[in-house]
């Protein structure tokens, strides 16, 4: 008889529950969608260690194309992905030494919130052509 059961062991579990703990690993979660401003980077403060880090943002590997005058034209405005983590607090500053100095401003009180990232406005979007 044992006291303590062996969670995963094969004679014991079924098929179904193991493939539950696997679907349970492979979950993603999409955190949100942010507007950047052109020529800032992106940094991310860990309050638990109180350390500032920078983000290293990939551009995506897909194309725009545009429609002009019954034309396709390929842009290059494809949007950035960053890995983020939600534990952490991130912002945009012009480089590590603004990133400091905002963040001292944060934990002073001069400054509410740490986070100065927009929400995308949806009337900007540009609307695709009926076909």
């Amino acid at each position: 008889m044992e006291i303590i059961p062996i969670m995963f062991d094969k004679n014991k579990t079924n098929k179904p529950e193991i493939e539950n703990v696997e679907k349970e690993k492979m979950e993603y979660t999409l955190l949100g969608t942010f507007q950047r401003t052109r020529g800032l980077k992106l940094f991310a403060y860990n309050y638990l260690d109180d350390i500032v880090s920078e983000i290293k943002i990939k551009p995506k590997s897909t194309l725009n194309i545009k429609i002009e005058n019954n034309k396709c034209i390929p842009s290059d405005e494809a949007p950035e992905e960053a890995t983020v983590d939600n534990r952490f607090i991130h912002f945009e500053a012009l480089n590590m030494k603004n990133a400091i100095r905002r963040l001292n401003k944060y934990k002073s009180g001069k400054l509410k919130e740490l986070c100065n990232l927009r929400k995308p406005n949806p009337k900007n979007v540009p609307k695709l052509p009926k076909w």
